[in-house]
């Protein structure tokens, strides 16, 4: 048994790692971009064409990218009006429940955003003359799959928690 928690802690340790690297990338790209294109328009009165296009789909991968990551860091809204008069154990048990919700919100989310994907994909349109434009929105999907994948780790130690008490 816990080579198996080891095995896949290991396992969400990477994604988040992946993760990371990927939200600092987009995040890097966003500054440079959009520092380049007010350059480019106060200095040469001129921008770049696709840059806004860009940061702006670099928000929504941000905005995606960072959801999963708080949710990694256990860091993600909370209402805590009543669970800070909750002793400890049952705390836990509070937060498997909510947890719980929030994978069922999840998995609404994803038959939604492939839907939405499908329609996307239906339009035939092209991301900057590139690539199908779909494709940039994939983030929709793999954030509602990434967000139960750590929600179900946060829960398994939540339960070890309320089953096991502090010591564990």
């Amino acid at each position: 048994m816990n080579r198996r928690v080891n095995i896949s802690t290991k396992i969400n340790d990477w994604v988040a790692k992946v993760e990371a690297f990927f939200l600092c990338l987009f995040l890097f790209e966003m500054f440079v971009l959009a520092f380049f294109q007010v350059v480019m328009r106060n200095v040469f009165n001129n921008g770049i064409p696709w840059a806004d296009t860009v940061v702006r789909l670099s928000v929504l991968w941000v905005g995606f990218l960072g959801a999963s990551v708080a949710t990694r860091l256990d860091q993600n809204l909370t209402l805590e009006v009543l669970t800070k008069y909750m002793p400890e154990r049952i705390r836990h048990l509070s937060a498997v429940l909510v947890k719980l919700f929030a994978v069922m919100a999840c998995y609404f989310l994803l038959m939604a955003s492939f839907r939405f994907l499908g329609d996307e994909r239906s339009t035939g349109e092209q991301f900057l003359h590139l690539f199908p434009s779909w494709w940039t929105l994939t983030i929709i999907p793999a954030a509602f799959i990434l967000i139960p994948f750590h929600l179900f780790f946060s829960m398994g130690r939540d339960v070890r928690y309320f089953v096991k008490g502090k010591g564990s």
